[in-house]
C-alpha cells in the first residue's frame, strides 16, 4: 500500500539521520514529487510518522522531527480498525460485534463510532478514525451512495471492508447476509403452509439488503407459480429507521390501513423483528390473530435465552458473528496487503417459532 511504504520510507530516513531531531521535513509539495502519490496518501503517511511519535505536525510550521525512536508502539507494531455502524441493538449489531472482537482478540484494538444513519456524522466518522486506524469496517446508512470519506480512501490503497451493503462496480470489499435466498426462504416457508397470498412488509429505508429480500420474495413467487401481486409490498415503515423521529403509532395505523386494505393476505414477511411487532399490533387491531388467522416470518430475533415466555417468531436467523468475524479477517488481509476487494455472501438459516401455521383448510 502506498501510504504504508511511504511511512516505511520517512521513517527509515529519520532513523538513519537524513532527518535530525528539530530538523523540518519537505514541504508536501516536494514530498507528493518525490513519492509520486496522492496529497490523501501522504496526509496519512504523515499522520502515521506523528502517531508514532517521530514527528509533530504544526499548521503553517510544517513537520517537525521530534524523535529518531518511536514513543508509543509504532503503526507496524499496534493494530487499530475502526468499526462504524449506523446503530446496533439486540435484534441486529450487537452480535456481529461480539463476532469482529472474537475474530480481532487481545492484539487488534476495535475502535467504534455510531452514526444513528446521519450522513454528515457518518462522514465525519469515517474521516476521523482513518487519521488513526490502519483499517475500516463501515455499515452505510444507505445503499444510494457511498459515503464520500470511502470513495477518497480507496485510491490509496486503505482498507475498507463495508458491510450489509452492496456497491456494484467499486473496487470495495463488502460483506452481507445473503438476503436474496433469505427472502425467497422465507416466502418460501409460507407457501409451504398454504398461504397463498404473502406480503412483503419493509421499513423505507434505501439499502440493498431491502432490495434483495424483495427480489428473494418476487424469486419465490415465480419459482412456485404464483401470481405476484406488487400492491401487496409494503416499504412505509419509519419508526424503525435509525435516528427516526416518526411514532410507532403512525406506523401501526399505516399498516391497519394496509392489512384491511388486502384482506386476502395470510402470510406476512416482515424485513425486522421490530417491524413484525408492529404487524402483530396492526393485526390486533383488525381481530386477525397470530398464528391462527395469519402468519408472520421476520427477520432476526433477539436471543432472550432466559426468558422463555417470550413471544418467539418464525425468523430467518442472520449468521450476524460470522458477518463480524469475516469483516475483520478480510480487513486484517487488506492491512497486511494480502489481497484486493472481495464480495461475500454469508447464508442465513430459517428458524421455526410461534408466529406460524398452516392454513386451516375450508369446511
Amino acid at each position: 500500500m502506498l501510504y504504508q511504504s511511504t511511512y516505511d520510507d520517512l521513517r527509515d530516513r529519520i532513523r538513519a539521520g537524513e532527518f535530525a531531531v528539530g530538523d523540518r521535513l519537505p514541504s508536501e509539495a516536494d514530498l507528493l514529487a518525490h513519492y509520486e502519490i496522492s496529497a490523501i496518501t501522504l496526509r496519512r503517511a504523515l499522520d502515521m510518522l506523528r502517531e508514532a511519535g517521530y514527528v509533530e505536525r504544526r499548521p503553517r510550521v510544517g513537520t517537525t522531527v521530534v524523535s529518531v525512536e518511536p514513543s508509543i508502539l509504532s503503526a507496524t507494531d499496534a493494530l487499530e480498525i475502526g468499526v462504524v455502524l449506523t446503530n446496533f441493538d439486540d435484534t441486529f449489531g450487537t452480535r456481529m460485534l461480539e463476532g469482529m472482537l472474537d475474530e480481532a482478540g487481545a492484539d487488534v484494538h476495535v475502535i467504534l463510532k455510531r452514526t444513528h444513519g446521519d450522513h454528515d456524522a457518518e462522514d465525519s466518522a469515517i474521516r476521523t478514525l482513518a487519521r488513526r486506524a490502519r483499517g475500516l469496517i463501515v455499515l452505510p446508512s444507505s445503499s444510494e451512495f457511498i459515503p464520500p470519506a470511502v470513495l477518497e480512501l480507496l485510491p490509496t490503497g486503505f482498507p475498507v471492508v463495508i458491510l450489509d451493503r452492496r456497491y456494484e462496480g467499486i473496487p470495495v470489499s463488502d460483506i452481507s447476509t445473503d438476503n436474496i435466498a433469505a427472502g425467497a426462504l422465507a416466502t418460501e416457508h409460507l407457501f409451504g403452509l398454504g398461504h397463498r397470498a404473502v406480503a412483503l412488509v419493509t421499513s423505507d429505508s434505501r439499502v440493498t439488503s431491502n432490495d434483495d429480500r424483495r427480489r428473494g420474495w418476487v424469486g419465490a413467487h415465480a419459482r412456485n407459480d404464483k401470481k405476484l401481486d406488487d400492491g401487496l409490498a409494503f416499504h412505509g415503515i419509519e419508526s424503525t429507521l435509525p435516528g427516526s423521529t416518526e411514532r410507532p403509532e403512525d406506523d401501526v395505523a399505516r399498516l391497519v390501513t394496509f392489512v384491511e386494505e388486502h384482506p386476502g393476505a395470510t402470510g406476512f414477511v416482515a424485513g425486522e423483528y421490530n417491524i413484525a411487532l408492529l404487524l402483530r399490533d396492526a393485526l390486533e387491531q383488525v381481530s386477525r390473530r397470530v398464528p391462527e388467522d395469519v402468519s408472520i416470518v421476520c427477520f432476526d430475533h433477539p436471543d432472550a435465552t432466559f426468558d422463555r415466555r417470550l413471544f418467539r417468531f418464525t425468523h430467518i436467523a442472520q449468521d450476524q458473528p460470522g458477518v463480524g468475524r469475516r469483516a475483520v479477517e478480510q480487513l486484517l488481509r487488506q492491512a497486511r496487503g494480502e489481497d484486493g476487494s472481495r464480495k461475500i455472501l454469508v447464508p442465513a438459516q430459517l428458524v421455526d417459532g410461534a408466529s406460524t401455521g398452516a392454513v386451516a383448510s375450508a369446511d
